[in-house]
């Protein structure tokens, strides 16, 4: 009507206005057909595959969803799987060969019949028409219905009937949010397209005509779909696609249904984190994980956490990997995913955190095999005072806050001692340990001077638990870097990296399985003692923000993250007390219980260019007959020591004064005692400790000759310049710095002064301890008969 009065307002002859509007109407007609046209969807487009994620076992882990995050859309092999294209037909299109996309007989029927009935009885959908339907969804109206059927015909046409089919089965739904026959014959039986049954085959052709209602995992709707199954067997029967002893044992046959797959929620970081790595050429990727595992780690971290409640533990993480090919058998990335308490869903494994003393051993690796140490060589753990790039000065602790004077460096290691770490990183060097880090696998490292510092070796760069365990797989491997294994497509690495030389990773493996090495700071029967080899680490960060413990036989490593999400302090936590138990109960129960680790690991086996040799338990020199301690050691054959014990000496003494004795002195009045004569670094330690040494004061009635006497008094701690930063909380006996001077004669009394007032007059060893308070202050030091002063020098402590 308004087409027509349109013409008609333009006042032109009737028969040119009939002529205008067929021109119209022609038009009008165009455009639809054009439209229609172009909605026509030619192409055969496959959605984006999901990809399914097995465990070592082949027991389902995760699912990379596909497109809209649907399950499938996996495509059928190359040659189809005859018995499915067979039930599939029989239920869906029985003449899909002989008909070009649409069967006009079964439209027919199917109008008639749904005309007759009132109600939609007969769809007539062949398998082309609903590959057009799945690929162009919308509401159902006789639009949309022929725009099927042009669709259905030109699919044929231009792919032929085979791809048409194929489409089917990638896209059809199957239930449970499964789209083609693929991934449903993995889902519900748990085996290939092409290796179901002709009871299954019957099974998965029934559920896409109503996969609501024959839910395979649903009572009601299981019974329909195999009502349905045997209905298509019996007309395979008839058309004797099968015979009679197929039909009977497939009506007889046991279906098999698979569980309903079940997400692990333990596994959940692990699935996210490596799904990543997923070839895109796949469908189904193995893992390297084993369910079983990650189920008892899981465990043994959330009753580890909590004992730790109490302690202000909130979280932890842990990585499983075997040794040998760098497989990753577990991977727990935080106690409970979806505890937003805690922070679940960060992945802890992969967060960097300050790893503490757990680098120590890199450390000494590069010195040991740079030759610069060996196991026997003596490290002073006594204080000491480091500047920084800041100004202030560092003056580190250890944990105990005591000091164990000379150690060798495996008791050293083994107690995990702070300062003597700090003297070998000071002799090997920061950049060159950051190397060492870098190539063996820790990102992000900065190599700007002073970035880190010498606090490098007890933690002040972070790492994330994931390269902490990849660092000590290197030691595991006598010192060659292998890359952590995810999946089975991942190739195991047939060409190792050396991170360090055969001979520093194996004395260091060898250190870290003692456990008289780490006597005393680790009591017997504690978590790093095992019943079988087992080489341990463990680390604090400053304030006991994190604790770690890794630990590794010939075949597994462990490696466990306890904290916070928040950084937040633990109270009276250690490496040890926090993550080691959690490492001893997973070694032990893996290695005691699971399979094929159900066995005793062997002895890790030393270098053949190793040998022993006797050396004093203090100075690991070749002892001599005063040593009253001595022990065997491992070295590198040309690194023996040669030179005697000096600690053990005979000290020539004047037995008027006790005394040393100077040259001169008549020999009735000196005598040779066995003494322990320490360097003066070990004065003061040894006095705090009670031990009798040789004095270092000559006797003033046996005196050295007097040539060789010059007075001098030098202030050696603190240096000039230094910068301190004052706590009030921390309490006193640890809010001080040492005073130290060198004196000569070392029997001369020295005054300390402090802005000009005396604070102390001492003799040998001339050092005391100032209680640090905010401001600039002048610290000297004066001989108290002579009168000599040292050069004065400045601090400042900031509060």
């Amino acid at each position: 009507m308004a087409l027509r009065r349109l013409i008609e307002r333009l006042r032109i002859g009737r028969s040119r206005r009939r002529r205008l509007a067929l021109l119209l109407l022609a038009l009008a007609c165009s455009g639809t057909a054009l439209g229609f046209a172009l909605s026509i969807h030619r192409e055969l487009s496959t959605p984006k595959p999901s990809h399914l994620i097995l465990d070592r076992r082949g027991r389902y882990l995760g699912e990379v969803p596909g497109q809209d995050g649907e399950l499938g859309y996996w495509p059928p092999p190359y040659v189809l799987p005859e018995k499915l294209v067979r039930a599939t037909l029989e239920t869906e299109d029985r003449h899909f060969w002989e008909h070009g996309g649409v069967r006009v007989s079964s439209l027919a029927r199917a109008a008639w019949q749904n005309a007759k009935n009132r109600r939609v009885i007969s769809g007539a959908s062949t398998i082309a028409m609903q590959v057009a339907r799945m690929q162009s969804p919308g509401s159902r109206s006789l639009w949309r219905k022929a725009r099927e059927l042009v669709e259905a015909l030109l699919l044929v046409r231009d792919h032929g009937h085979e791809k048409v089919l194929r489409q089917y089965l990638t896209i059809a739904p199957y239930g449970n949010n499964v789209r083609g026959a693929g991934r449903a014959a993995r889902m519900y039986f748990d085996k290939p397209v092409e290796d179901l049954s002709w009871t299954q085959a019957a099974f998965l052709a029934a559920i896409p005509q109503a996969p609501a209602k024959m839910n395979p995992y649903d009572r009601e709707g299981l019974r329909r779909a195999t009502r349905r199954a045997h209905r298509i067997l019996q007309a395979l029967h008839e058309r004797e696609v099968i015979d009679d002893e197929e039909l009977r044992q497939a009506l007889a046959s046991d279906l098999r249904l698979s569980p309903r797959p079940r997400r692990s929620n333990a596994a959940l970081h692990a699935v996210l984190a490596w799904s990543q790595r997923l070839p895109e050429d796949s469908l189904l990727s193995t893992a390297t994980l084993d369910l079983d595992i990650q189920a008892r780690v899981a465990r043994v971290l959330a009753e580890n956490l909590d004992q730790l409640a109490s302690r202000g533990a909130g979280n932890s993480a842990a990585l499983v990997v075997e040794v040998e090919t760098g497989d990753v058998l577990a991977y727990v990335g935080s106690r409970d995913y979806f505890d937003q308490e805690v922070r679940g869903s960060i992945d802890f494994a992969r967060v960097k955190r300050s790893p503490g003393s757990t680098l120590k051993p890199f450390v000494y690796g590069l010195g040991l095999e740079r030759g610069q140490f060996t196991a026997a060589s003596e490290l002073p753990d006594t204080p000491m005072e480091i500047p920084t790039a800041a100004g202030r000065a560092y003056l580190p602790q250890n944990v105990n806050h005591a000091f164990n004077g000379p150690m060798l460096l495996r008791e050293a290691l083994g107690n995990s001692r702070n300062i003597p770490a700090l003297e070998v990183l000071t002799e090997v060097g920061v950049e060159p340990v950051l190397s060492l880090l870098e190539r063996g696998g820790v990102k992000g490292i900065s190599f700007e001077p002073g970035r880190y510092g010498l606090g490098l070796a007890v933690g002040s760069m972070p790492v994330t638990l994931e390269e902490l365990t990849g660092l000590f797989l290197a030691l595991a491997n006598q010192g060659e870097a292998i890359p952590l294994r995810r999946f089975a497509h991942e190739p195991i690495a047939a060409t190792r990296m050396r991170l360090l030389s055969h001979e520093a990773a194996g004395l260091l493996t060898n250190i870290l399985s003692d456990p008289y090495a780490r006597r005393p700071a680790f009591a017997a029967g504690g978590p790093l003692d095992f019943d079988f080899p087992v080489a341990a680490k463990t680390g604090t960060s400053q304030g006991a923000r994190d604790a770690w413990a890794v630990g590794y036989s010939d075949r597994l490593l462990v490696a466990v993250w306890v904290g916070n999400h928040d950084a937040r302090r633990m109270s009276l936590v250690t490496g040890s007390i926090a993550a080691g138990p959690a490492l001893h109960r997973i070694m032990a129960s893996i290695n005691g219980e699971l399979a094929p680790y159900k066995a005793i690991p062997s002895a890790f086996p030393m270098p053949e260019t190793y040998t022993t040799a006797m050396v004093c338990s203090l100075s690991g020199k070749v002892p001599g007959p005063d040593c009253p301690h001595r022990k065997e050691e491992l070295f590198v054959r040309g690194s023996e020591p040669y030179e005697a014990c000096p600690y053990h000496a005979r000290v020539r003494l004047d037995v008027r004064t006790g005394l040393r004795a100077g040259p001169g002195c008549s020999k009735a009045f000196v005598k040779d005692v066995a003494m322990l004569d320490l360097p003066e670094r070990y004065t003061e330690w040894a006095a705090q400790k009670h031990l009798e040494i040789a004095p270092r004061q000559y006797s003033r009635l046996c005196p050295r000759a007097p040539e060789e006497v010059v007075p001098e008094v030098a202030i050696t701690e603190p240096r000039s310049g230094s910068r301190y930063l004052w706590d009030p909380d921390t309490p006193v006996d640890f809010s001080a710095i040492r005073l130290a001077a060198k004196v000569e004669p070392a029997d001369e009394e020295i005054v300390w002064l402090v802005d000009g007032k005396m604070v102390a007059k001492v003799g040998y060893p001339h050092s005391i301890r100032w209680p640090l308070r905010p401001g600039r202050h002048r610290v000297e030091a004066r001989m108290a008969r002579r009168g000599e002063t040292a050069s004065p020098v400045t601090v400042v402590v900031e509060d």
